[in-house]
């Protein structure tokens, strides 16, 4: 009776410890109703730093009920859709309990949402977002319709006025939104907003401090997440490009005064950049393989033969491989300026003393072989010669 007792005792503490754990098992709830999307059928996936992962779906029922659940212990970014285009952004908490409606003929415009206030967060970026969207979209139309007018000069000016005054608002707004709420994982999405294609509204050259400021704050916050990791390398990364920027100003800035180069000539003579004081030069790295270099080569030749009475001197640096290929494209291209290679292609050590990374590239110097322009190409090249010229 006694044995009994114990085991029937011993039974109930691991049930009553089985029912603590399950109930404390953290989770969240998603419960929708939309308009117009009775039979459709919703998606939830999981937004990584990688891919969006599947996670569940249903059909929307006839009253446009639909309801999602599921285990979640850290926070997480999930997209909810209905077609391609059509979907929801969340950040989901452990244990939130969500509500959210809207027009699944408009999903993205027309969602409300409660009970996650992260998710709330993402929704009031995409909202201002897509209003100053909207506004550069109108500026576009009317740019369209009055490009061929004999005002559109003027008109331009006010368009791009007008342009930058809706950036700046977007940033400002941005700026004020990390700096509320820099410990939310929401300031990742907020710092890489676009206005369109690749034109992000931030950028880490001019608001390097926000992206710091959020790193900071979600490192201490959620050092174990896997985009919290991937946001920190990020920022790392970011960081040492700004510091070397930093440094390359200091050495190839304008004013400063260009590094020297010696290497051999086609003929096997040692030749230097700092040679050639006394002349404007034009030092431009390019190879025989490079097809953009070969096309511009036309243009280098037809301001050498307009400039050189007038002190003008060109030193290319080849990046190629094999010398045959360097003289014949010089032959070829009737580069008849200085030219030097260490046939390294891109371990050419001036290139990286340089840092130059992709090619054409070109540095406009002095007499005092200073630098006074960079990246001159087509007719860039030419105005800033007759400029030069023109003073002396």
């Amino acid at each position: 009776m006694i044995n009994l007792l114990k085991t029937n005792t011993t039974i109930a503490i691991i049930a009553l410890l089985l029912l603590i754990n399950a109930c404390s098992t953290p989770g969240y709830k998603i419960e929708g109703t939309f308009e117009n999307a009775s039979g459709k059928n919703i998606i939830l996936e999981e937004l990584t730093v990688r891919n969006l992962i599947p996670v569940d779906s249903t059909t929307i029922d006839k009253n446009g009920k639909f309801k999602f659940s599921g285990d979640l212990e850290a926070p997480k970014f999930f997209v909810l859709k209905t077609g391609n285009s059509d979907l929801v952004t969340l950040l989901i908490e452990p244990q939130e309990n969500i509500t959210i409606t809207g027009d699944a003929n408009n999903l993205f415009k027309t969602y409300t949402i409660k009970g996650s206030e992260g998710s709330k967060l993402v929704k009031n970026l995409n909202d201002v977002l897509n209003k100053n969207m909207d506004r550069v979209d109108s500026l576009g139309k009317i740019y369209k319709a009055n490009v061929d007018k004999a005002n559109f000069a003027s008109l331009k000016v006010q368009l791009d006025s007008s342009y930058l005054k809706i950036i700046t608002s977007q940033q400002n707004y941005l700026k004020y939104f990390i700096q509320k709420n820099s410990s939310s994982l929401a300031c990742i999405p907020a710092l890489f907003q676009q206005i369109s294609p690749k034109n992000y509204v931030l950028n880490t050259t001019e608001h390097f401090q926000y992206f710091q400021m959020v790193d900071t704050a979600l490192t201490k916050k959620y050092s174990d997440l896997e985009q919290v990791k991937a946001f920190h390398e990020y920022v790392k990364n970011e960081g040492k490009r700004l510091k070397e920027k930093v440094l390359n100003d200091k050495v190839l800035g304008i004013g400063a005064v260009a590094p020297d180069i010696t290497l051999p000539t086609p003929e096997g003579e040692e030749l230097s950049l700092s040679s050639l004081r006394g002349k404007v030069v034009l030092l431009d790295f390019w190879a025989s393989w490079c097809k953009p270099c070969r096309n511009e080569n036309p243009n280098l030749v037809a301001n050498y033969l307009k400039f050189k009475d007038k002190g003008f001197e060109v030193f290319q640096v080849s990046l190629d491989k094999t010398k045959d290929a360097w003289v014949q494209a010089i032959a070829s291209d009737h580069l008849t300026w200085k030219h030097v290679s260490d046939l390294q292609y891109w371990n050419s050590g001036p290139a990286r003393l340089y840092n130059v990374r992709s090619i054409p590239a070109n540095f406009l110097l002095d007499e005092e072989g200073k630098i006074i322009a960079k990246n001159l190409r087509g007719d860039a090249l030419g105005a800033k010669l007759t400029e030069v010229f023109s003073n002396k």
